[in-house]
């Protein structure tokens, strides 16, 4: 019976270490290359918001898209492809309203029922589409999609796209890229609800993020805001690498409005960051310490504080992507259980002469481990 124990023990830590080794990798891979992408220049051109992966395996894209409403509701939508085990369209979408039930809906669709252009910035998945030009840019969602939830909004944009150089963190030859296309803009449009329509207006945000690596195998965790505040737009976050990758975080801030760039901070370049305010009976009981508060200073005394206050969308990443049960129950022995967490925040910014400006944002958290 010892014997059997032992051979049980020794089965199941093979299976749960193999588990491990494909998710996270299971040697030591490159680390954060010294010198990052820097060659095309400050002005960005609309193929870059067009489709950047072809197809091959283990590339990944997605084009998301958030507004703040006028009554202070929030709609967020991503149009996301993978190219892991099998190819994968979908569109996610979350709805919060001040008052009524939340709205969570996830899509998929066939291959031969979507398009990526790679000019521009044109995505169709059935019905739905994202489509612009870097400075104006129309979300369709089909109700008929969405159990009666639908959008046809316009974005058109109040500050130059930002990427932080070529808006590539790169290891090796894998890599993660990043692109604020429309940092802040102007939401007009119509939103519907159980199939019942009204107008709506806001201002929102739009990026695109690809990669040719399973994020997991580049990141262990991040953190990532946008908001506003008076007349400038805030988006900050932390990039947290893996061991297998040094372990190291790359820090990102940028603050602007129409006239000037307050902050254009990258790696480290003169910002500082902390976290606070422990997430309690939100994880599994194995997963890591994560934080709800987010602060980051720079060297010039500007200290900005984020507050995720109300928790929009908490997703445990293998459920919502359909991973079996049998082995989703592996990964969880495995202390593997990746978390995506959205908070609508408060930011506050303390300038050098001690004069404090309030505002508001969404605080995203992604535990990749």
């Amino acid at each position: 019976m010892k014997h059997l124990t032992k051979i049980v023990i020794i089965f199941n830590l093979l299976i749960f270490s193999s588990c491990a080794s494909v998710y996270s990798g299971s040697f030591k891979q490159p680390d954060l290359d010294i010198v990052q992408p820097d060659q095309l220049g400050s002005i960005v051109e609309k193929w870059e918001d067009g489709a950047r992966t072809t197809g091959k395996t283990n590339e990944f894209e997605w084009w998301y898209f958030d507004t703040k409403l006028s009554d202070g509701s929030l709609v967020v939508c991503y149009f996301y492809k993978i190219h892991f085990f099998r190819d994968r369209f979908f569109i996610g979408l979350n709805y919060n309203p001040i008052e009524g039930d939340e709205v969570f809906q996830l899509k998929y669709f066939d291959r031969k029922d979507v398009s990526f252009e790679q000019d521009s910035c044109f995505v169709t998945m059935g019905n739905n589409y994202i489509k612009g030009n870097l400075n104006k840019y129309e979300i369709f969602l089909d109700p008929n999609d969405f159990e009666g939830f639908g959008a046809r909004l316009t974005l058109e944009s109040q500050l130059k796209p930002f990427r932080p150089q070529d808006g590539i963190i790169k290891a090796g030859d894998d890599f993660f890229a990043w692109l604020a296309v429309v940092p802040n803009g102007r939401t007009t449009g119509l939103v519907t609800v159980n199939n019942k329509s009204h107008n709506v207006s806001g201002d929102g945000y739009h990026d695109h993020n690809w990669g040719n690596t399973p994020l997991q195998r580049l990141f262990k965790s991040w953190s990532w805001f946008r908001g506003t505040v008076g007349d400038y737009t805030v988006i900050a976050a932390e990039l947290n690498l893996s061991e297998q990758r040094g372990g190291s975080s790359v820090p990102i801030l940028y603050m602007a409005n129409k006239e000037e760039v307050l902050i254009n901070r990258y790696g480290n370049n003169g910002v500082f960051t902390k976290y606070d305010n422990l997430i309690k009976d939100t994880y599994n009981p194995k997963n890591e310490s994560l934080f709800s508060n987010f602060n980051l200073i720079t060297t010039d005394n500007i200290q900005i504080s984020i507050e995720g206050n109300k928790i929009i969308d908490n997703s445990d990443i293998f459920e919502r992507m359909s991973v079996p049960k049998p082995l989703r129950w592996i990964m969880y022995q495995s202390k593997i259980d990746p978390y995506y967490t959205r908070f609508s925040s408060t930011l506050s910014i303390l300038t050098p002469d001690k004069k404090k400006l309030e505002g508001y944002g969404v605080l995203e958290i992604m535990d990749l481990k």
